[in-house]
């Protein structure tokens, strides 16, 4: 399997990605998968302007990600913007061992677990799904720091 990290982060590609993560991870490409919730919302462009020029960036539906993720011969770092987005790409077939929570702000109702994570209920259920699973779950801002138990809020 050539995805190398995955990691939500509601920000997507941002500064702790381009400076901290990639240099860290050793990847080719960004892959995010793209509901059709979130489609509308999504600029393209200024995702890719935010890539610097030796990185793939490609973005597609889940059910096209998974099969893409699982052909291609790069080094992938998956990055989604929702948990809902990657339960739909292990619904989809991916297979994967760990998933990184970098960045999911606040929302109302949302119960704060670190400095840029806050889980509402929505988020508390696809983690139990997520662990159940088998995936491991992290919570790291950048490779440095210390991760954060998501099992306190579950």
């Amino acid at each position: 399997m050539p995805i190398i990290f995955a990691r939500v982060d509601d920000r997507l590609i941002h500064g702790q990605i381009v400076q901290a993560w990639l240099p860290e991870l050793n990847v080719d490409e960004i892959l995010i998968p793209c509901s059709k919730e979130r489609e509308s919302c999504l600029n393209r462009g200024l995702l890719r302007l935010s890539l610097p020029y030796e990185y793939e960036l490609t973005i597609l539906n889940s059910h096209d990600c998974a099969r893409y993720a699982a052909q291609s011969k790069r080094r992938i770092f998956l990055l989604m913007g929702t948990l809902k987005e990657f339960t739909d790409l292990i619904e989809d077939g991916l297979q994967i061992k760990s998933l990184n929570i970098g960045g999911m702000h606040f929302k109302e109702g949302a119960q704060k677990l670190g400095e840029n994570v806050f889980l509402d209920d929505s988020d508390k259920r696809f983690l139990k799904i997520i662990r159940d699973l088998g995936i491991s779950i992290e919570t790291r801002a950048v490779p440095n720091s210390q991760s954060i138990s998501i099992n306190e809020v579950l």
